[in-house]
C-alpha cells in the first residue's frame, strides 16, 4: 500500500494513469456513441474529487503544445474558411456569447438571493470556459473573490457540456459525419484556384519552428488593447499561440525553417498534449465540483450548464439550419465561439479530422472580444 501511495504522489504517474484509464473509458460505446480521448477528462474529475491534483504549470505546458500543433495543422484551411464564411462566423460568435450572457442574466435574476450576484455572473465565464472573460470580470469587480468561485464551479461543467455536445449532436440530429467530411473535401477542391500550385503536404518536423511559434504566441498574448471604461482586452497565452501559429503556418517557410511541417508528427504532438491537457483539467477541477455541491448545491451548476447549453444550441441552429454550414466547420466554430479548447479537442476526435480547427480559428478572435464586453456588462448590471 505504501508503494502505491508513493506512486500516486508522483505527478507524472497520476497524469499518465489518468490518460490511460481515460482512453479505456473512451472506448466504451453506448449505441455507437463514445467519449474517445475525452474520457481522460472524466477520469480526471473522478480522481480529482478523491484529492489528487497536479501543479497548474503542467496544464499551461500541454495546452501550449496543443494549440500550436492545432494552429500549424489548420493554417491553410483557416484562410479558406474565412473567405467563405467570415461574416457568418463573426455573427455566430456574437450570437453564442450573447445568448450565454442573456441566459446567465435571466437565471441570475430568477435565483437572486440564493447566491452572490457576482458569483452567479462569474459562472458565465466558467460556462464558456473563458480565461479572458474571467480576467475582465475580476477587473470589473475589483477582484471580488465570488467571481472566481462562480468561474471555478461552472468551468468543469462548461467543459463537460461542450465535450458532450460535439459527441452527441450528430447522433441526436442524424448528421452523417463521414458524409460531411466528404462534402467539405469536395467544397475545398471546388473553391481552389484553377492554377493553384500544389504544394507538398508535409515537410520534415522542425523543433526550432515549433518553439518559434510558442515564443511568438506568448509575446502576442501579452499585447493588450485598451477599451476605455471597460478596461482592456488581450488574447492571453492560448489565443496568442493559436493565432500566431495560424498566421505562421500560412507561410511555407521562414528562411531555412519550415512552417508547413510533417502532419503526422504534428498530429502526434496534438494527440499526446490533448490527452494530458484534458486529464489535468479534470484532476484540478474534481475537488471544486465536490465543494460546489457542498457549498451551493446545484444552483451555480444549473446556471453554468444552462448558459453553456443555450449558447451551444443557438450556434448549432443558426449554423446548421439557417446558414447551412458544414458540420465539420460548424463544430469547430461553436467551440471557438465558446472559447473552449477542450471542446476543440473533442471535436477533432469526434469528427476524425483537423479541419475542425479551421472553424475554431475563424470564430475564436471575435468570441474573445465579445466575452470581455458581455462579462463587463453583466457585472455592471448586477452591481447596479
Amino acid at each position: 500500500m505504501e508503494f502505491f501511495a508513493s506512486l500516486m504522489k508522483n505527478h507524472l504517474f497520476i497524469m499518465s494513469l489518468t490518460v490511460a484509464l481515460g482512453l479505456l473509458v473512451g472506448k466504451i460505446a453506448v449505441r455507437g456513441i463514445s467519449l474517445g480521448i475525452s474520457g481522460a477528462l472524466f477520469v480526471g474529475l473522478f480522481l480529482g474529487a478523491r484529492g489528487y491534483t497536479v501543479p497548474n504549470d503542467y496544464f499551461t505546458w500541454n495546452l501550449m503544445f496543443f494549440v500550436v500543433a492545432v494552429g500549424l495543422l489548420a493554417a491553410e484551411d483557416t484562410l479558406r474558411v474565412l473567405k467563405l464564411y467570415g461574416l457568418k462566423f463573426l455573427l455566430l460568435s456574437v450570437a453564442v456569447t450573447g445568448v450565454g450572457a442573456l441566459t446567465t442574466l435571466a437565471l441570475g435574476l430568477l435565483f437572486s438571493g440564493s447566491a452572490s450576484p457576482h458569483m452567479i455572473a462569474g459562472t458565465y465565464t466558467g460556462a464558456l470556459t473563458s480565461s479572458p472573460g474571467l480576467g475582465a470580470a475580476l477587473e470589473a469587480t475589483k477582484g471580488n473573490p465570488d467571481v472566481t468561485i462562480g468561474y471555478s464551479v461552472a468551468y468543469p461543467f462548461g467543459v463537460i457540456a461542450v465535450v458532450l455536445f460535439v459527441q452527441l449532436i450528430p447522433a441526436l440530429f442524424r448528421i452523417d459525419v463521414a458524409r460531411e467530411r466528404q462534402k467539405l473535401a469536395e467544397e475545398r477542391a471546388r473553391t481552389s484556384a484553377p492554377n493553384e500550385v500544389v504544394r507538398p503536404q508535409s515537410a520534415v518536423f522542425s523543433l526550432f519552428s515549433f518553439v518559434f511559434c510558442i515564443l511568438g504566441g506568448t509575446l502576442l498574448g501579452k499585447i493588450t488593447l485598451p477599451l476605455g471604461s471597460l478596461g482592456s482586452i488581450g488574447l492571453g497565452t492560448t489565443g496568442g499561440a493559436l493565432l500566431f501559429s495560424l498566421a505562421a503556418g500560412s507561410f511555407e517557410r521562414i528562411g531555412p525553417f519550415p512552417l508547413r511541417m510533417d502532419k503526422k508528427v504534428l498530429s502526434a504532438i496534438r494527440a499526446i498534449s490533448l490527452g494530458f491537457f484534458l486529464a489535468i483539467v479534470g484532476l484540478n477541477a474534481g475537488g471544486g465540483v465536490v465543494k460546489a455541491f457542498l457549498d451551493h448545491g446545484v444552483l451555480l451548476i444549473a446556471v453554468g450548464i444552462g448558459a453553456a447549453l443555450a449558447a451551444e444550441m443557438t450556434g448549432f441552429f443558426l449554423g446548421w439550419y439557417v446558414w447551412k454550414i458544414n458540420w465539420i466547420l460548424l463544430a469547430g466554430a461553436i467551440c471557438g465561439a465558446m472559447t473552449s479548447t477542450p471542446g476543440l479537442g473533442a471535436a477533432i476526435d469526434a469528427t476524425e479530422t483537423d479541419e475542425v480547427s479551421a472553424g475554431y480559428g475563424a470564430a475564436y478572435p471575435v468570441a474573445i472580444v465579445c466575452m470581455v464586453l458581455f462579462t463587463t456588462l453583466l457585472h455592471a448590471f448586477f452591481r447596479s
